[in-house]
C-alpha cells in the first residue's frame, strides 16, 4: 500500500496491520464455512487445455456450460474475489470501516493466491506427478527463506479494465509457470538424489535439505520475484479502483 496516493493510503495505512492480521481470515474461515476452501483456487486444466478459450466469465455461463459439480470442484476464485471487489466498492461507499478491512483483507488473500501457480492446476500438490509436497515447499518454505532477497518495486495504482477479465489474466499467467516449477523440483531433487520417501508425512511435516531450496531459488528465483511483484501492484490497482468506483461520481 505504499504506492498508493491521497486518502485511500491514509485510510489503509492507517489500518495497516490489522489488513495484515486478517489477511489470513479466509483460512480462517475454511472449518466454519466448508464452501470458503474453493475460493481459493480454479483448476483451469479442469476446462481443457490452454489457453481453456471454452470456459465462461461468467458463473451462470460456466454452469450451464460446465454443470456445477465440475465447476464448483474446480474452484470459484476468480468470483469469490469478484464479489470482494464489488463489495470493497459498497463499503467505501458506505464508509463503513469494518467492512472497507474485511473486504480489503479477503481481497488481498485472493489476489495473493492467484498469483501462486499451484492454486491454478489439478495438480496443486504435485500429487499426479510423484511429486507430493510442492505446493508447501514453493509457497511457504522457498518464499520465506528468500522472500529478504526479493526487490519490490513501487508502482502506481493502475486501472486494470474489467475486474473479472483481470482476475482471469492473472489466474493464466499463473498457470503459465506450473510447468516451470514441477521440473525444476524434479530436476532439483534428481540432482540432489533426493528420496521423497523420507519425506513423506505431514505431522509433522517433513521439510527438504536447505541445498534443495537453494537450487529451487536459482531456478525460481526471478518467477517467484516476478509474481510477488504483479501481485502487490495489482492488489493495490484493485484496491484503488474499488475506492474510485465507491467514492467518486459518475462511477
Amino acid at each position: 500500500m505504499d504506492s498508493l496516493e491521497g486518502d485511500l493510503k491514509d485510510l489503509l495505512m492507517e489500518h495497516r496491520q490489522a489488513l495484515i492480521d486478517r489477511s489470513m481470515d479466509p483460512d480462517r474461515r475454511k472449518d466454519d464455512e466448508p464452501e470458503e476452501f474453493l475460493r481459493h483456487f480454479i483448476n483451469l486444466d479442469g476446462y481443457g487445455h490452454f489457453p481453456f478459450t471454452d470456459f465462461e466469465l461468467d458463473f451462470r455461463r460456466t454452469v450451464q456450460k460446465w454443470g456445477e459439480r465440475k465447476v464448483t470442484e474446480n474452484g470459484t476464485i476468480l468470483w469469490a474475489a469478484h464479489r470482494s471487489f464489488e463489495a470493497l466498492s459498497q463499503a467505501f461507499r458506505n464508509g463503513d470501516s469494518e467492512q472497507i478491512l474485511r473486504h480489503a483483507s479477503d481481497l488481498s488473500h485472493y489476489v495473493a493466491d492467484l498469483h501462486q501457480p499451484l492454486h491454478t492446476t489439478t495438480n496443486y500438490n504435485g500429487q499426479l506427478t510423484a511429486q507430493l509436497g510442492i505446493h508447501f515447499r514453493f509457497e511457504i518454505d522457498l518464499a520465506s527463506r528468500y522472500l529478504d532477497q526479493i526487490q519490490f518495486a513501487k508502482m502506481p495504482a493502475a486501472d486494470l479494465g474489467g475486474i473479472l477479465a483481470s482476475l482471469h489474466s492473472m489466474a493464466l499467467e499463473s498457470f503459465v509457470w506450473v510447468d516451470n516449477i514441477l521440473l525444476a523440483d524434479r530436476q532439483v531433487v534428481s540432482q540432489l538424489g533426493i528420496e521423497r520417501e523420507a519425506f513423506l508425512g505431514d505431522r509433522p511435516r517433513r521439510i527438504y535439505p536447505e541445498p534443495y531450496f537453494e537450487h529451487m531459488f536459482q531456478w525460481l528465483g526471478s518467477p517467484l520475484e516476478l509474481r510477488l511483484n504483479q501481485a502487490v501492484h495489482r492488489l493495490n490497482s484493485l484496491w484503488w479502483m474499488a475506492w474510485v468506483k465507491g467514492t467518486q461520481s459518475g462511477h
